[in-house]
């Protein structure tokens, strides 16, 4: 997009989804201490929290099942994963607007202000009832799913119908991180440094960024 004074600005903000809106990592643990009273009449302690940050449901059954040192066969990963993802529902249908990560709001309506169009990644299925239960639904243009195989930022601004370069893309894995740079958009980190040392700019949460910022990052590179 082309404004008055003939600069451009960025069109498209594509996000992830995990740590980013609210604390998935907490809600994902939560679910995994119920899975693991359910299956094993046992909670994991709270110490193992750190491990099962920003993993996929598979690496976290793997997990499970390395504490309780228990084997299984393929067919019942598949139905315990089925069952951990309901508890993730269920926990996740517990949530306010008080479970907004701070700044998130702020940032989510200073793009819509600027006409910036917001896309985020989803996943499991359940960003749609995640964003309605915290109070931000109305202020992302579209919610995107996307097969395994296929680049999420690239599904991101094919359905959007946007150029990669015109947007910026914010993840909080090196992998993400990966993917934004392959659409050739401006690639944000949020998390830990040593991991996203590969964005364009990284901070440590959401909270520390803002559209100014953004906006002078993006004409920056371009």
């Amino acid at each position: 997009m082309i404004t008055d004074e003939g600069m451009f600005n960025m069109d498209g903000a594509i996000f992830s989804f995990n740590n980013i809106f609210v604390d998935t990592d907490k809600l994902a643990f939560t679910a995994w201490q119920r899975f693991a009273m359910y299956e094993f009449g046992m909670g994991l302690p709270g110490k193992l929290a750190p491990q099962f940050a920003n993993l996929t449901p598979e690496q976290g059954l793997t997990l499970v099942l390395k504490h309780f040192n228990t084997n299984l066969d393929a067919s019942e990963k598949v139905q315990m994963i089925t069952e951990w993802q309901k508890m993730l529902s269920e926990e996740a249908d517990n949530l306010s607007e008080n479970d907004q990560l701070p700044g998130i709001k702020r940032l989510l309506l200073n793009l819509y202000d600027h006409y910036v169009k917001i896309a985020v990644l989803d996943t499991n299925g359940d960003v749609q009832n995640i964003l309605k239960q915290v109070g931000l639904d109305n202020y992302v243009d579209s919610i995107i799913s996307y097969r395994d195989d296929e680049n999420p930022y690239s599904a991101a601004i094919n359905q959007l119908n946007l150029n990669g370069p015109a947007c910026i893309g914010i993840g909080t894995t090196a992998n993400e991180i990966a993917n934004i740079h392959e659409i050739n958009a401006i690639a944000i980190g949020i998390g830990d440094a040593t991991q996203l040392a590969s964005a364009d700019y990284q901070v440590v949460q959401v909270g520390d960024l803002r559209y100014p910022m953004l906006q002078k990052i993006w004409e920056d590179k371009h």
